[in-house]
Order: structure tokens, then sequence, then C-alpha cells
């Protein structure tokens, strides 16, 4: 019989909400395709092309509800739905056994591909010994069907004919099926259903006989009840041991009935009284699970909770007991919701949604999920238990259980997430980095979203999407408006085995606002030393943000310069923001370089010399420069001084007959935008007949005055500053300079000098003396 899929009832949704479980992030949830018959699909009396859009429907169907593993059945009584040198043409997809579609197609190909379209998984459902289900058939099958080519391989019990376990021949008929398929298509696995030996044969019927071939082929067993089971655990193994040979990622499972033994000894089996596949069909299957010889038994529970003698909430515990590192699904009877006679499945809506919570317990760690008996009952959705799947247990996607002991090797991660936000969806793309080799490359990919940069992969919470095959984009258009999702991305292999993480992205940037202008004290180089400023930052969402600041703190920044901050999510979004750092002028203005040309004026002619004035002023900020004069005697009449701009004044060529000279104080006053005020002097002498000093320490005398050679100057100092000195014509103009004179030292100049007077202007510090001497002419 077939399986049955994972169901919730929905009648009322409120009691499954508030008693809802969280999602597995891995689950199987599987459904049968019977087509034995007709059951589910195909219908014979379509043509292909319609027989090809039912199936399609029917897929769409499943994808809708959550499945992600479809069991289609493949081989029902010893026939092919698909083309097969080995079985003839099933009659379920014709009419007529042996007679291929009209228009030639394969069921099977088309089948696989449609369910991978979808991102489901594809498993070839095959009766492995039913060969004639009723004898009164028998004269319409064809003449190459295993019931006429070896009717000897026959074991008949009533009208039910099926394959004898107990011959090698049945078993290498029987693996050459399996290995046909595997071989030829990319079915994810083989699964078998419940019929092995015939079950017990109703009143008035006649036992099958398989007495000739025990007795052909003991191997050694003298009680029949073990040579059957061991017929069909050779069988089994070998199954297995083929497939994962042949196709390592294809999977192997038998769905046999719901109970293994009858028992109220947990060792042996459940409290249970009806029909024990162990003792009556010889399916030995706790050995299976044991012995490692599949992948999963999926035992059809096919009753409901409380139910007298098969109680589901007693037989689930026991199954997943007996797990032995496999998997355990459980089957469930879709096909008896509504249709029943008994109350509990006719009227109960709640049946399916009680029996899906239980297997998902954490009190059963080894039920990985369950399959629905049949696709027409979720498509008739009888109580509305397919919405209750659909809405409910099923609303977010799962990822298939892994299978270690087949394979725990993880792609690799992709890379270059990208999210792109769009009007009303978001648009991501990646880079798939996975090699090409079928054990190892990403055959899907699972998408995470959440509204937190921390996203967590443990549970189905955050699972967006799994993709339908190896593509690397994906839509998002279920999305708020302003709301910034961060995404991520994995990878699946055949085996779904998943990698790491991709890196974060995030369909929206942060937004970041800035504080205003701000101002800082400069520093005589008219810059400052920036603080930091991220504190100040004011940011929609803080969690998972990084501010950063350019230039960074600690940097020198001068006036009216911006200041830049970044705010970065996790996801890799970046908004920014700019605003100006105003130094406020602490320091007064800076002058420098002062001093005048010329510097004396040596010609008493009472004439106005003009006279520059040379200076330099820095500041941080604008600077307003005023030149004013003094001087050391009285002006009588005219002014004696005119300033004609900043850099120029008119000087009186004038002093008193008796003084030592004149001397007119140059005072330039800087005054900056801050209020800020510095001066700095200079002076231009008009020299008399006796030396002019302010010395304050510092004494010069030129040795011989006048001389016919040169001059002595003997410099004697308090003070241990060097000492310079400038030589002046009789014009005022520059003779000579020198500096780096050691103090109270002899200095002997004038050797090449014309005839004439000159004025010797000695500097030490703040120090000044001018003394006049005369160079005779020879």
């Amino acid at each position: 019989m077939p399986k049955l899929l994972r169901i919730l009832l929905l009648c009322s949704l409120i009691p499954i909400v508030s008693n809802a479980q969280k999602a597995p992030k891995r689950e199987l949830r599987g459904a049968w395709v019977a087509s034995y018959f007709g059951i589910d699909w195909p219908n014979k009396t379509q043509t292909p092309a319609q027989q090809r859009a039912a199936f399609i429907a029917l897929a769409d169907h499943h994808k809708a509800t959550g499945i992600n593993v479809l069991y289609v059945q493949m081989r029902s009584q010893c026939d092919a739905l698909y083309p097969s040198s080995i079985e003839p043409w099933s009659n379920d997809l014709t009419g007529t056994q042996g007679v291929p579609p009209s228009t030639p197609w394969d069921p099977m190909a088309f089948a696989i591909e449609e369910c991978h379209k979808r991102g489901m998984e594809f498993h070839a459902w095959l009766n492995p010994y039913r060969a004639v289900g009723n004898t009164n058939n028998l004269p319409n099958f064809a003449a190459s069907h295993v019931a006429k080519q070896h009717p000897e391989w026959l074991l008949t019990q009533g009208t039910l004919q099926v394959l004898d376990p107990g011959l090698p021949q049945v078993r290498d008929h029987i693996m050459s099926v399996v290995e046909d398929i595997v071989k030829r298509y990319d079915v994810d696995g083989i699964h078998f259903d419940d019929y092995f030996y015939p079950p017990s044969a109703p009143a008035g019927t006649t036992p099958y006989n398989d007495d000739a071939t025990f007795a052909a082929y003991p191997r050694g067993f003298t009680v029949k009840a073990d040579w059957r089971r061991d017929n069909v655990n050779l069988l089994i193994q070998r199954v297995y041991d083929s497939v994962r040979t042949i196709k390592p990622w294809v999977k192997f499972g038998v769905s046999p009935s719901g109970i293994y033994r009858n028992s109220t000894d947990p060792n042996i089996g459940t409290p249970t009284t009806g029909l024990q596949h162990y003792s009556v069909l010889f399916a030995d299957t706790r050995r299976w699970l044991q012995e490692g010889w599949v992948d999963y038994i999926m035992p059809q529970v096919y009753w409901w909770i409380g139910q007298p003698g098969a109680n589901y909430a007693a037989i689930v515990p026991w199954w997943n007991n007996q797990a032995a590192g496999r998997h355990i699904y459980i089957g469930m009877a879709g096909y008896k919701v509504f249709d029943d006679a008994n109350d509990n499945w006719k009227k109960d809506s709640t049946q399916i949604p009680r029996q899906v919570r239980m297997n998902r317990d954490s009190l059963y760690p080894n039920i990985y999920g369950q399959s629905i008996y049949n696709t027409t009952s979720l498509r008739n959705n009888k109580n509305r238990f397919r919405d209750s799947l659909r809405l409910v247990f099923y609303n977010k996607p799962a990822l298939q259980p892994a299978m270690p002991w087949r394979d725990n090797v993880a792609p690799s991660a992709p890379v270059s997430l990208n999210a792109a936000q769009g009007t009303d969806s978001v648009l991501l793309s990646w880079t798939n980095t996975a090699g090409t080799d079928e054990m190892n490359r990403a055959r899907q990919f699972v998408i995470y979203r959440s509204t937190s940069p921390y996203i967590d992969t443990t549970t189905a919470d955050n699972i967006l999407a799994i993709t339908t095959g190896s593509e690397t984009s994906f839509t998002d258009k279920n999305i708020v408006a302003n709301t910034t999702y961060y995404y991520a991305v994995t990878a699946l292999d055949r085996y779904h085995n998943e990698s790491g993480l991709t890196n974060l992205s995030a369909n929206l940037a942060p937004d970041i606002i800035c504080p205003g202008a701000q101002e800082l004290n400069g520093n005589a180089d008219c810059t400052a030393s920036l603080p930091d400023y991220r504190q100040l930052a004011l940011v929609n969402d803080t969690t998972g943000i990084t501010i950063t600041q350019l230039p960074a703190p600690g940097a020198l920044v001068a006036h009216n310069d911006l200041v830049r901050l970044i705010a970065t999510n996790l996801g890799g979004r970046s908004d920014t923001c700019t605003f100006a750092v105003h130094l406020r002028d602490t320091v007064p203005p800076q002058i420098a370089g002062l001093g005048t040309s010329p510097s004396l004026i040596a010609i008493p002619n009472n004439k106005m010399v003009p006279v520059t004035v040379n200076y330099t002023v820095s500041d941080c900020s604008p600077v307003t420069s005023v030149i004013t004069v003094t001087s050391n005697e009285p002006v009588y009449g005219a002014p004696d001084w005119e300033v004609v701009d900043g850099h120029t004044v008119k000087l009186r060529a004038q002093r008193l007959p008796l003084g030592n000279g004149r001397v007119y104080t140059i005072t330039v006053t800087g005054t900056d935008s801050a209020g800020h005020v510095s001066t700095a002097s200079t002076n231009v002498l008009v020299p008399g007949s006796k030396p002019w000093t302010h010395s304050d320490g510092l004494t010069v005398t030129a040795l011989p005055n006048p001389t016919f050679t040169q001059f002595a100057l003997l410099m004697r100092s308090t003070d241990a500053l060097p000492i310079s000195i400038n030589v002046y014509g009789s014009n005022g103009q520059l003779v000579e300079s020198r500096s780096g004179i050691t103090p109270n030292s002899t200095l002997y100049i004038g050797n090449g000098y014309e005839g004439g007077i000159y004025y010797i202007e000695i500097i030490q510090g703040t120090k000044r003396q001018i003394l006049r001497v005369i160079k005779i002419k020879h």
C-alpha cells in the first residue's frame, strides 16, 4: 500500500497556531503519487499532453503545500511507467499493458525534470514483488510480462500473485530493474513500499506455497520464517549496495506497514494487535536499520491517536527508538481524513495536526519528517488538512535531513553576495564557488533573511527560500518599505550538507545624521587635532553599525575642513554625512621679518625719503595691518613722516644739530578677526656726528677712525648672543653684512672701501649701536 504525507488539519486555525511548535530547519515533507489503477496520476484516458499537464498541476500543488519530496510510483506490478527493455509499458499509462504512449515520451524523465524545477526531490517508488494485482486481469497482460514469461517465479494467494522472494532469479530480475533506473535517470532515491510476501490468506483462500523454493534454496535454514526474512534481507542489502555504488548520492528506503511486531515488550514490538510485517510479510525492518541496509524506514502509521490496537501515539515513539543512526519518517493517512467511517478521522479536524506535532516533538529526535498518502487526499483538502500544512506547519521552507553516513562534506560556501534594492523588491545575486563534481556541487542554495544583522541559521525562522536549483540569484518580493533586511546564502549538495555562510548583505544602508559645524581652538600653525565625533552621530538603527570618521580622530585639520562620518551595517551598506570644522583663532598674528630699506638715512637734507617697510604677517584668520611712525626728537613745522601704504613710508632726512641722531620708530600693528593684536617695531636712523647707541651692555669701538686702510671693531658685550653688522654708505645703501660674530672679539672691515663716510650698524639680539666712521681716500 502507498504511503502518506505529513498533514495538518486546519478546520480551526486558532488552536493550531496557539499550540504551534517552531518549524524544524530540516524536515522531510513528502507525498506519494500513486499510479496503480490511476489513484493519483496518470489518467490512462488522457493524451500524453494532458498527462504532462496534469503532472505539472500536481507538482505545482505540492510545491505550494510545502512538499519537498515526491514518491512517484513507477512500477506497480512488474510493469514500467517509463520506456524499459526489461518490463512492459504500464496499463496505468496507456490503458493496455505493453502498448507505448501514442506520442513517444518518457513519463519518468518528465516527472524528474518537473520535480527538480520546483526544488523537490524525485524518488522512484517501486513495488518490488507484486506481479499481478488481480489474476482476473492476467489475460490482458502483455506477452513480455514476467507472469507470462516466468510463471514459475510466482507465488499465488487468492487473486494476488507476487514474485517468489526465495528465488535467486527473482532477486536478479528486480536488481536489473533497479540498476536500470539508477543508471539511466537522475533519480534522488529508490523507494520500496510494503509489498513483500503476501499477507495472511483470507478465509476460503489457499495460502501461497513456497515449499519447493525452500527445498531448492535452503541456505542452511531449517525454520521457514527465518528463511523467508533472509530472502528479503538479501534483496534489501543488495539494492542498497548497488544503488550507492552506481550513484552514491541516490538514497534507498522502504515504507513498510506500520507495525513491526505486536508485543507489550518494547524490545520486541509495539502494544498493538494489527498486521505484523516481521512475521506476516517477513520484512525484518529493524534489522535493516541496525545493519545499515537502508537510509530510512517510513512506517505507514495509518491510525489515529488513541486508536485501540494500533495507537499512533504508541507506535511512533517505538519507531523513534529503532533508528540505529538512520532516519525514521512517518507515513500518514491523509486518505482517511473525512472518508473513514470512524469519527476520529471523519469529524476530528485536529488529528493530522496533532500527529505532525508529535512527529516534531523533541522527545523523538530520530523522527525526521513525514509523508502523506496520497496525492489525491491532499488535493481534495478534506477538513482543510492540506491548508493546515501549507499555512501553519509548512509555511517556512525546510532543508531535507542530511545523511552523514553517506556524505558529510559540505560544498564550498558561495561568495560575493549582493542585495540590490528595487522599487518593491530586493534582487540578490551571489557567486557559486562549488565545483562540478556530483558529490560536492551546489545543487541548491538557502537564502536567509533577518531584520537583525545576527542571522541565526540553526532554525528555520530566518529561512526565506531555498532555490529550486543551482541558480545564483533570487528576488525577494515580500518586503516592507523602509525596512533594512540582512541576507546570507549557503549552498546545499545532493545530500543536503550545508556550506558556511556568504558575506552578509543588506538591501538598505543605515541613515546617519551628522552634528552641525563644530568649533575647535586652532594652534599657531592654524590647525587643530580632530576629536572623535562618532558618538555625536545619529543613526536610525545602531545594531551592528560601524561608524568610521574621516579624517580619523587625532588628525590635524584646518579651518573649514570637512569631516565625514560613514555608517556601515554588517550587510556592507553604508551612508555618509559631512560637517565642517571651524577653528577658533586663539593666537595673535605673527609678524616676521620686519626691516626697512633703507634703515639709515645718512644725509640730513630735510627731504622726504621713501622707505620700504618689509614684513610678513601670518594668522589663522584675516589680519588688518597698520603702520605708525614715531620719532625720538620733537617735530617742528611740517610733518616729518607720512604713511603711504602698508609697506611704504616717507621719512624726513632731518636731525637736531646738537643731537646724536634722529631715530624713527616704525611700528607694525596686526589685528586679526578674533581681535588678537600683535606689534613689531624697527628703527630708521638719521645719524648725527656722535655714535648712537641703544645697546645696554654692548660697546663697539672702531679704531682707527678715520683710517687709511681698515677699521678694527672692538666688540665688548655682557651677552653671549652672536653679533651681526651692517655697513651703510653715506647714501644709506647697504655696503656689507656679516653675522655670527663672537662677542668680545675684534673684527676687521673696510680694507676695500672707497674713501668716504660709512655707518656701521651693530646688532646683538635687541641691542643696537651705530658708529660713524671715515675712510680716508689715498
